[in-house]
């Protein structure tokens, strides 16, 4: 019987731990400034140091076609996973600016009541086609380690972003 309490009284737990995971996942959906990297040593010729501006400046006014408020939605099978874990409910919102940063929150309530809400910022940025993200920071506290960054895919709609490889996508408001 005691086996039984603790197991049960364990199960909260569980749930933010999976809840910290969708967390970090959702707000990997965030971003990263990519900014070339220069070693002062190298020596660069005016064409290319204007190619590279060029760059970075296209980079920049896509981000900004990218900025906006976007509501987070999860699949219906991930969602079907989260309650057979005890959340009862879980939403989120990204801020993405048209400087790159972005803010991200994550409400989760588990089936016990508790309710949490996480909230992570960083950069966005444009790579190769693709909205990429990196958390930088977690409830304001610094990552560390910075988890990986998160690539995203514009939908044809034009104000979708889906997660590659994981079960979200942000919706422009």
């Amino acid at each position: 019987m005691s086996h039984i309490k603790d197991h049960n009284q364990s199960k909260p737990y569980r749930s933010w731990g999976i809840l910290g995971a969708i967390a970090t996942l959702t707000m990997t959906l965030s971003a990263i400034a990519s900014l070339e990297l220069f070693q002062p040593w190298q020596s660069v010729y005016a064409s290319e140091n204007s190619t590279i501006s060029t760059k970075l400046k296209q980079s920049e006014i896509k981000v900004v076609k990218i900025a906006g408020t976007y509501k987070t939605v999860f699949t219906p099978q991930f969602l079907v996973d989260a309650k057979k874990q005890g959340l009862a409910s879980i939403s989120g919102q990204w801020i993405i600016k048209p400087n790159g940063a972005f803010e991200a929150f994550v409400n989760a309530t588990s089936t016990s009541g508790q309710k949490q809400t996480i909230k992570t910022t960083g950069r966005v940025s444009i790579r190769n086609g693709k909205v990429v993200s990196q958390v930088e920071t977690v409830n304001g506290k610094k990552a560390s380690p910075l988890p990986s960054t998160q690539s995203y895919t514009l939908l044809a709609d034009g104000k979708t972003l889906q997660a590659d490889d994981q079960p979200v996508k942000l919706v422009k408001q």
